[in-house]
């Protein structure tokens, strides 16, 4: 029984193969105009889609396939009802799509010309491509020239394997969707090359917005683990929002230093300060030009990554002579949303970026705005439950990633006396991503008899007994507007 199959590619890569085995196979081949071109110099038999549907292509090729005979075959199913539609309007069915779509993203590369970037969006294609698997159990899509001896060597037969060619597909065109929208909103994605994933046994890629970061020194490249402590060093110091120097130390994805200061010299050091152990190897950034004094502060200690949005003179010529230090420009950014993948597919949230307000239920708040703000965009980076204990205006201690926030919290005061003479803080501010839900983690605080300011968002059933507590006890505590867990 004879089948037929739509041929409509740019990449003509192989295609010769895989039209002759489709002719072997007793297909019949209908094609667009180069793809057409391209089969007749190869002497392959096909039908020009433009004879068969009696209506030319119009407006310079920008519409060909958009035709109720093309779109009639790839969408009718098997059902009589269907069919008998089909035979009264001399439609053929389709069997198999072979298509790929115009070179968009390599064509963003290449050029910065708008006209000739919008002619890159495929239009045809791409719809050609939604008909197909809306039908695939009907219509099989090949969107790529890799798949071809796959095809040859086992036709795909049964639903199982025709899913697999619609899946594929959709995340084809999915990705292409993204790269418009990205080039619409001015951002450009590429692939960045990294040695492996989180592990050496993971092979790994990032899709990066090309113009978010140049690395202006170190031979080695990013690795995926770098790109991670990077993004939460990035996102605490950026963030913030603040005129003064902000600067944040990163080590295994989790804050180990960071602070507040008018000079960018003294919120090195006082972020250093917080945990030096924890910070040796890890990823510093600034959120304002690094300093030529800044920079002989860092060159005492081993890094991985330094990242600010410039650099005075000399700077970079100085920090070159660290081996294996990579040197990175980072533009100030906002990302919208957040991904993460999951065992079903993935999730997909805005981004955590509003600013939090707080409420007195005891004593005076002595924080600055600017203090409120970078103190909980640390807090975000934590982990849930997180607790951070900061003093004045940098981190001194923190804890996350427990189950009980009693353990987070009795683990973030037991780091602060190990690695800090704790009495001498004058100003210390305790800071929880969630609610207490019960008492337990307020008389902890109480026993420990530090002068401590407590803020915490509230919103458990035990909200009136803890208020209650805490205005007994004389305890200072100030309600966040807002819960930060990041899991």
């Amino acid at each position: 029984m004879t089948k037929n199959v739509i041929i409509s590619v740019y990449d003509k890569t192989d295609l010769d193969i895989i039209a002759k085995f489709l002719i072997k196979k007793k297909f019949t081949i209908y094609s667009t105009g180069g793809t057409s071109d391209f089969l007749k110099k190869n002497n392959i038999p096909h039908i020009e889609i433009s004879k068969y549907t009696k209506q030319k292509e119009i407006l310079g090729g920008r519409v060909k396939t958009l035709h109720p005979k093309i779109f009639g075959g790839l969408l009718g199913t098997t059902s009589q009802g269907h069919q008998k539609e089909l035979q009264s309007e001399k439609i053929v069915n389709f069997d198999m799509l072979i298509i790929n779509l115009y070179p968009f993203e390599e064509t963003i590369k290449k050029t910065n010309k708008s006209d000739e970037i919008i002619e890159m969006i495929d239009i045809g294609g791409h719809s050609l491509i939604r008909a197909a698997i809306k039908n695939f159990t009907k219509t099989i899509p090949v969107v790529s020239p890799a798949d071809y001896k796959q095809i040859i060597r086992k036709f795909p037969n049964s639903k199982i394997e025709k899913k697999k060619y619609a899946i594929k597909a959709l995340q084809h065109i999915t990705q292409y969707d993204i790269a418009i929208a990205n080039w619409f909103q001015g951002i450009k994605t590429e692939e960045y090359p990294l040695r492996y994933g989180e592990n050496p046994q993971q092979k790994a890629i990032a899709l990066v917005n090309d113009n978010s970061f140049e690395q202006v020194s170190g031979e080695k490249k990013l690795s995926y683990n770098n790109l991670l402590d990077l993004d939460a060093a990035i996102n605490i110091a950026y963030h913030s929002s603040s005129k003064e120097n902000i600067c944040t130390i990163v080590k295994h994805n989790i804050p180990c230093g960071g602070a507040i200061k008018k000079r960018q010299k003294d919120s090195y050091l006082k972020a250093l300060a917080g945990d030096p152990l924890s910070a040796f190897g890890g990823i510093v950034a600034f959120n304002q030009k690094l300093t030529l004094e800044t920079a002989k502060q860092l060159m005492k200690n081993f890094y991985e990554v330094i990242a600010a949005p410039g650099f005075e003179k000399d700077v970079i010529k100085l920090l070159q002579t660290k081996k294996n230090l990579r040197i990175l420009k980072v533009r100030k950014f906002k990302n919208t949303t957040e991904q993460r993948s999951i065992f079903a597919g993935a999730l997909i949230q805005d981004s955590n970026t509003k600013k939090s307000k707080i409420k007195p239920i005891y004593g005076t708040n002595k924080l600055s705005k600017d203090q409120l703000n970078f103190f909980v965009n640390i807090l975000k980076y934590i982990k849930s439950n997180a607790i951070a204990l900061f003093d004045n205006d940098s981190l001194v201690s923190q804890s996350g990633g427990q189950t009980s926030r009693v353990d987070a919290l009795q683990n973030c005061f037991y780091k602060l006396k190990q690695k800090h003479d704790y009495k001498k803080f004058k100003n210390l501010s305790l800071f929880s991503d969630a609610f207490f839900p019960f008492t337990d983690s307020l008389e902890f605080i109480k026993k420990e008899k530090i002068k401590i300011n407590i803020f915490a968002p509230m919103g458990s059933q035990n909200d009136e007994k803890i208020e209650s507590y805490v205005k007994k006890n004389k305890l200072n505590f100030f309600r966040l507007s807002d819960r930060h867990f990041k899991h």
